[in-house]
């Protein structure tokens, strides 16, 4: 069993430098999110876009199945963390944190994606990838989980190995331990090989989850 203690360490896979300014808008909920402020502009700007196709690359790059053509993003759902700021001529957002998910389609290919959007102490926007997939888990438990889930998959030898895929429940046809559990399947890729582990995650006290390897099952 894997113990995991939620903390708010972000790192960043890419950078845009932000500039606060007096003003700003404030968005602290989805629906608080209008067309033509400024923010609404960030979201359907290019370099918005291409931190969002770099992020897909990125995922596609660490299980061996990047693709030459265009990465072309679908609609997204917007989650937000913390409130986010924004001032009517700025590049990018002041503040905040949200996560968005995503659809991209490439090569004939359509997976979900999840980047983690971050505004640090010194004002520089971090775009992080979270994981592939549609995981229920928050994304700090999900970036701590995610190297670990990783190196302990049964792939042999393999050294060159990624995350796949994340989806709530359990693969089709097993039977969980735990008939009221929350389970999630991770699959991790490596070597021409895919496993699915099947998680089990059970809250505890002091914001910590325990979770728990019930099963790991080669495709």
């Amino acid at each position: 069993m894997i113990r995991q203690t939620l903390c708010a360490t972000l790192v960043a896979a890419l950078t845009i430098l932000s500039s606060g300014q007096a003003g700003a808008e404030t968005i602290a909920a989805p629906e608080d999110l209008k067309a033509g402020t400024p923010f609404a502009e960030f979201l359907k700007g290019k370099q918005h876009s291409q931190a969002k196709a770099a992020i897909a690359r990125l995922e596609d790059r660490s299980v061996g199945r990047e693709c030459a053509d265009a990465y072309a993003l679908g609609n997204y759902i917007l989650k937000i963390i913390t409130p986010i700021e924004m001032a009517k001529d700025a590049v990018v957002p002041s503040a905040g944190q949200w996560i968005e998910r995503y659809p991209v389609t490439r090569c004939g290919r359509q997976s979900i994606f999840n980047a983690l959007f971050a505004v640090n102490e010194k004002g520089v926007l971090q775009v992080r990838a979270v994981a592939p997939g549609e995981t229920g888990q928050s994304a700090q438990l999900v970036l701590d989980l995610r190297p670990v889930m990783i190196k302990n998959a049964k792939l042999g030898q393999c050294d060159k190995r990624g995350l796949l895929d994340t989806a709530r429940g359990v693969p089709e046809g097993y039977e969980a331990k735990v008939p009221d559990g929350i389970y999630e399947t991770w699959t991790v890729s490596g070597c021409g090989k895919d496993v699915d582990m099947v998680l089990l995650f059970t809250a505890t006290e002091n914001e910590q989850v325990n979770v728990q390897v019930e099963k790991q099952i080669p495709r």
